[in-house]
C-alpha cells in the first residue's frame, strides 16, 4: 500500500489503540482482551471486515450465538465464521472522523457482547488460549496464532518455497498459453470494435488473458515470460485492430471478403478510402489501454510472489 493509504489507517487505528502494518494494509492489535486486524473492504464508504479468533471452553464459536449481535446493531451488518475465526463486517461513516466513532462503538459492543457469552482470544488454527497467541503475518495475509502454529506454518512454506523454486518454467507451452489469452483479447477488440465502441477496455482484457494464460501454462512468470508475453500482445493487439476494420471494409463493400480486405487494408489508407489517422489512433488507443492492463497485472504478480515469501511477527 502507498504512503496515503497507510496514513488514512493511521487516523482510524489510532483513536482505537491500534496499529497499521503497512505491508498488509491492516489495522492490528489487541482490543478488550482480544486480538483483532481490521481489513477496509469499502474503500468509498469506509466499511471493514474486523477478525476475531475464538473459542468456549475449548469448542468451536457457535453461529447462532456469535451472530446474534447482527440483529441488535445496525452498524454490524453480518458475520461469517470460519472455524476458529469469526468476522465481523462493520459500516463505515462518510467521513474519517464519523467512521472512528462507528468502529470505536461496534468493537466496544462485540468485544462486551463476547465477554458476556464466555468467548476466549484464541489460536485461529489449533484452538488454545496459551497466553503466546499473537498476530502474525503469514505469506501476506493476517493471521492470529499461536507461536507453535505459527512456526509450523513457516516450516510449510519454507517447503512450498523450495517446491516453486525447483519447478522449471514451461516456455514453450507459456507461450502457447499467452498466445491462447491473447485471442480472447483480440476477440475482445473485434467485438468491441463492430459494436461502435473504441475498443480500450478490449486493451486490458488482452493484457490479462496474455499473462494469466502464460502463468497457466508456463507453470511461473520469469522477466523471459514477461517479454515474451508483451511480445505476443504488441502482435494480436496489431492483428485485432486490424481485423475488426478489414470485417467493416467487408461489410461495407459487399464484393469483397475479410481476408482480402485484411491483405489491401493498408492500400486503402494509403490512397484515402480509409481515414488513416481514425485507424492508427484507435490503433494507439488499445495499445495504451493493453499497457495500462499489463503493467498493474506484472507488477500484482511480482508483489504476490514477494508476499508469499513474508512471514512475521506483526
Amino acid at each position: 500500500m502507498n504512503k496515503k493509504e497507510e496514513k488514512t489507517l493511521q487516523k482510524f487505528a489510532a483513536p482505537l489503540g491500534l496499529s497499521v502494518d503497512g505491508k498488509n494494509g491492516v489495522i492490528y492489535g489487541e482490543y478488550e482482551g482480544y486480538h483483532v486486524y481490521l481489513i477496509q473492504v469499502n474503500h468509498n464508504s469506509y466499511s471493514f471486515a474486523v477478525n476475531f479468533s475464538l473459542n468456549k471452553a475449548g469448542e468451536l464459536p457457535q453461529q447462532d450465538e456469535v451472530k446474534q449481535i447482527v440483529k441488535e446493531s445496525k452498524d454490524i451488518i453480518d458475520c461469517v465464521i470460519q472455524g476458529y475465526q469469526v468476522i465481523y463486517t462493520l459500516r463505515g461513516g462518510m467521513t474519517v472522523a464519523k467512521t472512528v466513532d462507528k468502529l470505536g462503538l461496534s468493537l466496544q459492543t462485540i468485544s462486551a457482547f463476547l465477554h458476556k457469552l464466555g468467548y476466549q482470544d484464541t489460536c485461529a488454527l489449533c484452538g488454545t488460549n496459551e497466553s503466546d497467541v499473537s498476530l502474525y503475518t503469514v505469506e501476506g495475509s493476517p493471521a492470529i496464532l499461536c507461536d507453535d502454529c505459527f512456526k509450523k506454518q513457516q516450516e510449510t512454506i519454507s517447503i512450498q518455497t523450495r517446491e516453486q523454486r525447483n519447478v522449471k518454467e514451461a516456455i514453450l507451452s507459456g507461450t502457447v498459453g499467452a498466445f491462447l489469452g491473447s485471442l480472447i483479447g483480440a476477440g475482445a477488440i473485434i467485438l468491441l470494435g463492430q459494436l461502435g465502441y473504441v475498443a480500450a477496455i478490449s486493451g486490458i482484457v488482452m493484457a490479462i488473458c496474455s499473462i494469466k494464460g502464460y502463468e497457466l501454462l508456463g507453470k511461473k512468470l520469469s522477466t523471459k515470460g514477461i517479454i515474451i508475453v508483451s511480445v505476443i500482445m504488441l502482435m494480436m493487439v496489431y492483428v485485432g485492430n486490424r481485423l475488426d476494420w478489414s470485417i467493416s471494409v467487408a461489410n461495407y463493400y459487399t464484393d469483397v471478403d475479410i481476408f482480402y480486405a485484411f491483405r489491401i487494408l493498408p492500400d486503402l489508407i494509403r490512397e484515402g478510402y480509409l481515414e488513416g489517422s481514425q485507424y492508427y489512433g484507435n490503433l494507439a488507443i488499445v495499445y495504451l489501454f493493453s499497457a495500462i492492463g499489463a503493467i498493474p497485472t506484472i507488477m500484482s504478480a511480482i508483489r504476490e510472489r514477494k508476499q508469499t515469501q513474508e512471514s512475521y511477527k506483526m
